[in-house]
């Protein structure tokens, strides 16, 4: 497809079989730059001449600087060369006598229909979803960073740390890097973002030595990208980051881990802690296992150190588990004070992404809650059944979850947290769930108390003076 442009028709300095180059508007009508024509867009443009006895429609790249539009492909022209049927595409350049009368034009295959097939390109297509605000599925969950459940706007220096939910920072060397969300408008809207702090630098990269921030995300909400057999689907990862100069990885690899690919993007001097955004597209893995259950489907990784033994060529898919970068990573913890934000970020389907469209906060708390969910410090639990009296256990059935949780989660009870139906009152010591269902989670509960009657019905736990944390993390 090509550009329109309105009203737009001039004389170019000569005829012959050259490129169009501007030379005067034609009375009535704009010049290419009145007219708004954007320097390297593609535009149609029919030429005739004076005596309507020459004619030709092309298209090409339009020069800003020099004011001329190249005769790239013809479609068709008054001497009937090139291939047959309309010579579409296939037509050679006709010598003009004289300098033509060109004007930009759109043909049908240009515009939008809405009764039959359009034949757009990866960008064009993500222009025209911009263009009418249709969305595009983001794979990530959280990518604006606007869910903290567990640590809020904290920042911690321990590997495995959540900064906000599903995002780990990982990291073995012999430096110090902190983690935190915090809160920064970013391009894309979000009023939040990651940021990792080298605290204590390590200069000296040792081969085993590395640090990223990533997202597993599960089997089945990226099914639909068919990796691991012929119909594999090309996706793009778009993100925006915040960082010193130099060259940076990021890697998609599967749950295994077996199948890895590495992208390589780069921040020039002049971009050097400065808000960009970047993109790039790996072509989808025909082979190997992805998971499209409930387990680890895709992980996709932000490379910010890495050693020699996690070192591989970029963009082809590997076999190796833990090559998740290249030799031209940046050390960013060779420096005390150096600072990486990452935001916007988002894994599509296709060649081209869409602007980022930052979630609503409930929907996107809500997919989160799948993983991980809390309860207030100093919360109250309605819940029915019947606990055995006594240090021992029962089972429950009824207590609400906010989302239906990926897996039985690991519980860790709040401090102080207790068990009480009124006249009868234990304190909890463990919290273990058995099975979950589409809105409650079994639980089997451990107190100790008196002996007696055991505690049933209508029971109420408190669930601590610090959260009750449930986790079904990936």
């Amino acid at each position: 497809m090509a550009a329109l442009l309105n009203n737009c028709r001039f004389i170019p300095t000569a005829g012959g079989t050259t490129d169009w180059v501007y030379s005067s508007a034609v009375g009535g009508c704009q010049s290419p730059v009145l007219a708004g024509a954007v320097d390297g867009r593609k535009y149609k443009f029919i030429a005739i001449s004076s005596d309507l006895t020459q004619w030709e429609i092309a298209e090409g790249a339009y020069t800003a600087a020099s004011g001329t539009f190249a005769r790239t492909t013809v479609y068709c022209n008054s001497s009937g060369s090139g291939a047959a049927a309309g010579q579409s595409g296939a037509g050679s350049k006709i010598s003009f006598a004289a300098a033509p009368n060109v004007a930009i034009v759109g043909v049908k295959e240009d515009l939008i229909s809405i009764e039959e097939p359009n034949g757009f390109t990866a960008i064009q297509m993500a222009q025209a979803r911009a263009n009418l605000g249709v969305t595009k599925k983001n794979y990530i969950i959280n990518g604006g960073m606007q869910v903290s459940q567990e640590n809020g706007a904290s920042a911690s220096s321990a590997s495995g740390y959540y900064p906000v939910d599903q995002w780990r920072l990982e990291f073995s060397n012999a430096g110090v890097v902190t983690a935190a969300q915090v809160a920064s408008s970013t391009p894309g809207g979000s009023p939040h973002r990651i940021r990792l702090n080298v605290a204590t630098a390590d200069s000296s990269v040792a081969s085993t030595d590395y640090a990223v921030i990533s997202q597993r995300i599960e089997g089945n909400r990226v099914a639909d990208l068919r990796f691991g057999n012929a119909a594999a689907k090309t996706v793009t990862v778009q993100f925006g980051v915040k960082a010193p100069a130099g060259t940076y990885c990021v890697a998609i690899r599967n749950g295994a881990p077996n199948r890895i690919i590495v992208g390589e993007y780069t921040i020039t001097a002049g971009e050097a802690n400065s808000d960009v955004v970047r993109s790039m597209s790996f072509a989808g893995d025909t082979t190997g296992t992805w998971a499209v259950d409930h387990t680890i489907g895709l992980e996709l990784i932000f490379v910010v150190m890495a050693g020699s033994s996690f070192v591989q060529s970029p963009n082809s898919w590997n076999t190796a588990s833990s090559v998740f970068a290249t030799s031209n990573q940046l050390n960013i913890m060779g420096t005390v004070g150096n600072v990486f934000e990452l935001f916007d970020v988002g894994i599509y389907e296709g060649s081209a992404a869409p602007s980022f469209e930052l979630p609503d906060y409930q929907d996107e708390l809500r997919k989160c809650q799948r993983y991980y969910f809390q309860t207030a410090a100093n919360e109250h639990l309605p819940m029915s059944g019947t606990l055995l009296n006594g240090a021992t256990s029962g089972k429950f059935s009824s207590m609400p979850v906010p989302a239906t949780m990926r897996a039985d989660p690991a519980v860790t009870l709040g401090t102080s947290a207790v068990v009480t139906n009124g006249p009868t009152t234990g304190a909890l010591t463990a919290i273990t769930a058995v099975a979950t269902s589409h809105a409650t989670l079994m639980l089997s509960l451990t107190w100790s108390g008196a002996g007696g009657t055991a505690i049933s019905d209508a029971l109420v736990v408190f669930a601590g003076t610090t959260p009750t944390k449930f986790n079904a993390r990936l």
